[in-house]
């Protein structure tokens, strides 16, 4: 027994240690304190005659260790949409220096940090900080509907594929002599926007016959519930993403309840690799999951000046901005985010569309197509780039990102 007890105390003895061997284990420790609601990892990670400085109505303050330690008080609710972030981190012998990102829905910390190797261990000893209290939510509503919801001319993509949708969110319709095919309404106050631009084609919205989901954020679908009363259409979604649908956007793992909308139950459940037909026309579902759980993909083929492209419809891939470790709402989104990639890259597009138009160069082949020449959307090597891009994007995301636990 007193063997096992000296056995057990060594290995916590090593394991204490190694857990400060570099700079960014100190971090940790303080990213752990912030995840736990618990005090003790800040006694861990700062040196004892560390001070914690702010500014508080326009006067300087600071807090000991042990002051800043007891304002921890277990978990956050919200701790699956809680981001922190290692932005930079300098190391020069044995002292280090590093700027750190809390991202929480209702408040932005912007840390700036000093740390020393003391008897062989990094310690924090000096934390500079400033908090940015703000709703994220409703920033980035008005940014929706400010900025990528202006009118776009819309216009023949390929084939039988329309752009309808606004600047930045995209709606594409595929017509057909069955009746027609729309991808995504966008948000509730862009549908109008997309009926206008169906009937400036010359199309009908009422012979909408089915309207195919990306994915169930507000600005994709707000405006399936409305827009199912006009015309009937009939509602394809994926599983998972079907059931945020029915929830009206609530409960998303990314975004709480933070952007509602009118839910809507689909009237089909598309799983991978199903087809989805109508006159003559058939799109395939890929899902692809990661920007959502049940983030779906689109491929067709079209004909035009007697040639065939395959045209492929990303559902997105953005993830950065989302919490990828220790997320115990969406615990294997790293491992779904890496299959996507990898999956992407065995498929081939001539012509890469997507759910936001700056994914896909919107307004430059706009730009381009309006001056004629060869169709700018034929690209065969697009989405390729777009997926080194995108990997890029994730792997250095990760990489910030507080260590898995």
């Amino acid at each position: 027994m007193l063997l096992s007890m000296l056995i057990l105390t060594v290995l916590f003895a090593t394991c204490t240690a190694a857990a400060q061997d570099t700079p960014r284990d100190a971090i940790e420790l303080y990213f752990q304190a912030h995840a736990f609601g618990n005090g003790d990892y800040i006694q861990r990670a700062f040196a004892s005659d560390a001070r914690i400085q702010f500014v508080e109505n326009g006067e300087p303050r600071q807090w000991t260790r042990e002051e800043f330690a007891q304002r921890f008080h277990g978990p956050a609710e919200d701790e699956h949409r809680r981001l922190r972030r290692v932005e930079r981190l300098d190391i020069t012998g044995n002292s280090a220096s590093a700027v750190l990102t809390l991202d929480y829905p209702q408040v932005l910390f912007s840390d700036h940090v000093s740390l020393l190797k003391i008897n062989n261990q990094w310690k924090i000893v000096n934390k500079v900080f400033s908090a940015d209290h703000r709703d994220a939510a409703q920033e980035d509503i008005k940014d929706t509907l400010e900025n990528r919801s202006l009118p776009f001319e819309p216009r023949k993509v390929i084939g039988s594929v329309y752009y309808v949708g606004t600047n930045l969110i995209s709606s594409f319709l595929i017509v057909t002599p069955a009746g027609h095919i729309l991808l995504d309404t966008g948000h509730i106050q862009m549908l109008p926007q997309v009926e206008a631009n169906i009937e400036k084609l010359g199309f009908k919205p009422k012979d909408v016959k089915i309207v195919l989901n990306s994915h169930a954020h507000f600005d994709h679908c707000g405006g399936f519930a409305e827009f199912k009363l006009l015309t009937g259409a009939t509602i394809v979604a994926s599983r998972l993403d079907g059931e945020l649908m029915t929830r009206g956007g609530k409960g998303d793992f990314a975004n709480g309840d933070d952007f509602p909308y009118e839910p809507i139950k689909p009237d089909r459940l598309i799983a991978d690799g199903e087809r989805v037909e109508l006159g003559g026309v058939s799109l395939t579902a890929h899902l692809t999951p990661g920007h959502t759980k049940g983030c779906t993909s689109w491929s067709m083929r079209v004909n035009e000046n007697g040639r065939s492209y395959d045209v492929l419809f990303l559902c997105g891939l953005t993830v950065s901005p989302f919490k990828l470790t220790n997320n115990d709402k969406y615990p294997n989104i790293v491992e779904d985010v890496r299959s996507t990639l990898v999956r992407l890259r065995g498929m081939h597009a001539d012509v890469l569309l997507a759910a936001h138009g700056f994914w896909f160069d919107l307004e430059g082949k706009a730009a381009r197509q309006k001056k004629g020449g060869p169709n700018p959307f034929i690209d065969s090597a697009e989405l390729g780039r777009h997926l080194t891009e995108m990997e890029k994007d994730f792997e250095e995301a990760l990489q910030a990102q507080e260590r898995q636990r």
